[in-house]
């Protein structure tokens, strides 16, 4: 991570610990709130993503809480609505870890990008580096989305039948 004291191999016990033990009342940037560093950037990918997974999956099953679907179905349609989601939303996880990464010291461009709002830091990424560095990661990024998009709307599909096989029974 590149802040003082931390080391390759620590612990996840001993970082916590480290990060709690530098909390001092002057500081910004440690103890508690450094373990949340990131926590509105994770929100500001998480929720369009979420949102874009399931309003597609909602699409591509018909919309309405279809009963019907099958967990193979529901499978084949997660995994395409959350790898769509996941696409689309690879700009925001590129600059939330960016965000997440950045080394908070007296460094005059991180200070400068610090004071940017999320639309402008997107902005300087595409114009400096390129449109294709806002999708960075996304091949395997998409892949691990139709694996996890097929678990997840697959399980949801079955527990869905499932449970109201179990209360019409009832």
């Amino acid at each position: 991570m590149g802040a003082d004291g931390y080391y390759e191999g620590m612990s996840t016990l001993d970082a916590f610990k480290l990060a709690l033990s530098n909390d001092d009342d002057n500081s910004t940037t440690g103890g508690v709130s450094e373990l949340y560093q990131g926590y509105s950037e994770n929100i500001l990918y998480g929720l369009p993503a979420d949102v874009i997974k399931f309003v597609a999956y909602d699409n591509f099953t018909g919309g309405k809480g279809k009963k019907d679907i099958s967990p193979i179905d529901g499978a084949v349609y997660g995994a395409a609505a959350t790898a769509i989601a996941q696409l689309v939303t690879t700009p925001l996880d590129v600059l939330r870890n960016r965000i997440m990464a950045e080394v908070s010291k007296d460094d005059d461009e991180v200070s400068s990008s610090k004071d940017l709002s999320y639309f402008d830091r997107i902005v300087k990424i595409a114009k400096e580096e390129g449109i294709e560095e806002l999708f960075a990661g996304s091949t395997p990024r998409v892949a691990k989305a139709c694996l996890s998009g097929a678990i997840q709307f697959a399980t949801y599909e079955e527990t869905k039948q499932k449970m109201a096989q179990f209360f019409i029974k009832r």
